[in-house]
């Protein structure tokens, strides 16, 4: 079991979808009168200075992290982890998506505290995009690449997974908005 003092993280943020189901793209999407990307970055900063951005919008350099565009364009999430963890420098990778506003350190907390050296990756049940993925899975991604294993869920069967389960007290941080319906609810929340 780890705290966030022992490991040394990068917080990898996947910007870089095409958020068809949204409409428009979801990290700019605003909650409480901030974009989406913004809570996030307040969320991370609690636990790290070191943030990339993965995205090929420049509308993102506003929130002054490095900002990556894919390596290999238009591969989903595998293809973005994989710039992430191509351009890391430590060995221990916090990797979320842009749609999790309300996200809370509480959250990264949690999985931290859930850190075993033996595993690749330390994840929630059923949330594979708020994920702590060591650097040396790299090739692993690479691999799903070249074999066009472009499903995150494929990815990730194989390799040492530790799946945490979603306790209530964690639960309404890691919600995810994908479209206008879920939008809306999320707003109500404020």
């Amino acid at each position: 079991m780890s705290s966030t003092k022992d490991l040394d993280i990068t917080g990898i943020i996947l910007a870089g979808g095409k958020s068809s189901r949204m409409g428009q793209d979801k990290g700019l999407k605003l909650h409480r009168g901030k974009p989406f990307i913004y809570h996030i970055i307040k969320a991370i900063e609690s636990i790290t200075d070191r943030i990339l951005i993965i995205t090929n919008n420049p509308e993102y350099t506003i929130f002054g992290y490095p900002c990556i565009s894919d390596v290999i364009p238009n591969l989903g999430p595998v293809g973005g982890i994989y710039t992430g963890l191509k351009h890391t420098k430590t060995a221990h990778n916090l990797v979320l998506s842009c749609d999790v506003p309300l996200i809370d350190s509480l959250v990264f907390n949690k999985l931290i505290a859930s850190y075993e050296s033996n595993f690749d990756v330390i994840t929630f049940q059923d949330i594979p995009l708020i994920t702590l993925y060591n650097k040396s899975v790299i090739n692993t991604f690479l691999e799903s690449i070249n074999t066009k294993r472009l499903s995150l869920k494929q990815t990730l069967s194989a390799l040492k997974v530790k799946s945490i389960p979603i306790e209530e007290s964690i639960a309404p941080f890691i919600k995810n908005i994908n479209t206008p319906k879920q939008y809306k609810e999320a707003t109500q929340w404020n």
